[in-house]
């Protein structure tokens, strides 16, 4: 029975330090440093708490002389906080022990304040050591720790049970390694996602520059089309004002595009208006015209009037002319048809690009929008995606439909507004 209730009460001291490690991980938090003081008594709390209640519930009581495991709590707290925290567990340990009182709180006095100048001088170099020596100081220093305990004891009671005292300090050396163990993993793991964070940025940086030059070429491609109709061919006046007219606002969607990936991780508040679809689509085909003719596919348009829905102007033109130069890319190496067409469906507007290229697979339909999917060698997915988030921001649905070597079909839905 004896034996038993000290198991079950050592079992108890495991529980008490190892709970509070749970807590440990928020404590290497970026936010939590930025808190030194609010740190530095989370830290003192996760572990003068389980030191305290080893004191008070120890696994094994002789002659007034008390057993427990809480120097565990004492060196990870100096190992694992600061000095201010390190003398504030030491006091906490001699305060609570004079509380609880018996023949051992003077020696306890004693052996603790040798093992926390020991503990002290230790604490320094320790974490510029390696894992494995980190856990073997950690065992040692918990054996020679509770060694200095016994010498004390041993002043008082020269007849006490070593053999039990070596096998009890084994175990609670043992456990020490493992705290920690479990403490490094904790901190490496933070290390690990704080390293897959800064990658994962970089990343996205690189392939975030890799789209926005992809977005701008739309109308440097266009404005170079109608840059080449102008000085090679022989136009009325009225083809070469609409002409530059296109050519200054695709350079003015150029800037757009600049500005709307520069507010990506951003937000601001959208102009949202009352847009005509047939319009929208006439300048839409004006704009894809030239690139349709550098392929050498024919752009077709067809829509029904009053066709009203709200929305961003800037933002529909630059999804819709992406998911129409996509369609004009997958036409390149055969002249086919692009056809944008609008009508109206019981309380909704279908917007519809379709094109005679080559085609997508269903595996190749279910991962459009998604960030870096892009069927194109050199694409990164991101102006598809963009475009999927503006049509989404405008209530919008997107049904592609597709047949490899037949072509693609873009359906688009959205809310009609009310005139």
């Amino acid at each position: 029975m004896g034996f038993n209730y000290e198991l079950s009460k050592f079992l108890l001291n495991i529980f008490f330090i190892l709970f509070p490690l749970i807590f440990y991980q928020f404590t290497i938090h970026e936010k939590m440093n930025e808190k030194k003081a609010l740190k530095n008594v989370v830290i003192f709390f996760l572990f003068a708490t389980p030191m305290i209640l080893c004191m008070y519930f120890p696994p094994v009581e002789v002659k007034g002389l008390i057993f427990d495991l809480r120097i565990i709590p004492l060196i990870l707290g100096c190992f694992y906080g600061n000095s201010k925290i390190s003398i504030m567990l030491f006091f906490s340990l001699i305060s609570v022990r004079f509380m609880i009182g018996g023949t051992g709180a003077y020696l306890n006095l004693i052996s603790s304040t040798i093992s926390f100048m020991v503990i002290i001088s230790l604490s320094k170099k320790y974490h510029s050591y390696s894992l494995i020596n980190k856990i073997l100081t950690s065992f040692i220093l918990s054996f020679v720790c509770k060694m200095i305990g016994i010498s004390s004891i041993l002043i008082i009671d020269s007849d006490y049970n070593l053999l039990s005292a070596f096998m009890f300090y084994i175990v609670q050396s043992l456990f020490m390694g493992l705290a920690v163990y479990i403490i490094e993993s904790i901190r490496r793991n933070a290390e690990l996602k704080k390293e897959l964070m800064f990658s994962e940025k970089m990343n996205i940086a690189s392939v975030i520059s890799a789209s926005v030059a992809h977005e701008i070429r739309n109308p440097l491609t266009t404005v170079r089309g109608f840059i080449q109709l102008l000085t090679q061919t022989e136009l009325n006046p009225d083809k070469k004002q609409m002409y530059g007219g296109i050519c200054l606002e695709e350079i003015d969607r150029a800037e757009e595009i600049i500005n709307d990936y520069l507010s990506l991780a951003k937000p601001y508040p959208e102009v949202v208006e009352k847009l005509d679809i047939g319009e929208e689509i006439q300048y839409i085909c004006n704009v894809l015209t030239s690139l349709g003719n550098l392929i050498g596919a024919e752009v077709k348009m067809k829509y029904d009037n009053n066709l009203l829905v709200l929305g961003d102007r800037k933002k529909l033109r630059q999804s819709i002319i992406n998911i129409a130069k996509n369609g004009l890319e997958a036409m390149e190496d055969k002249k086919g048809v692009l056809k944008i067409e609008a009508y109206r469906r019981n309380n909704e507007v279908i917007l519809s690009i379709s094109d005679t290229g080559i085609g997508m697979t269903n595996d190749q339909i279910s991962r459009l929008g998604m960030p870096y999917y892009s069927n194109k060698d050199k694409g990164t997915g991101l102006g598809m995606m963009v475009s999927y988030s503006f049509i989404k921001g405008m209530l919008g649905n997107i049904n592609v439909k597709s047949e490899v070597g037949k072509g693609t079909v873009f359906d688009i839905s959205f809310p009609l507004s009310k005139i």
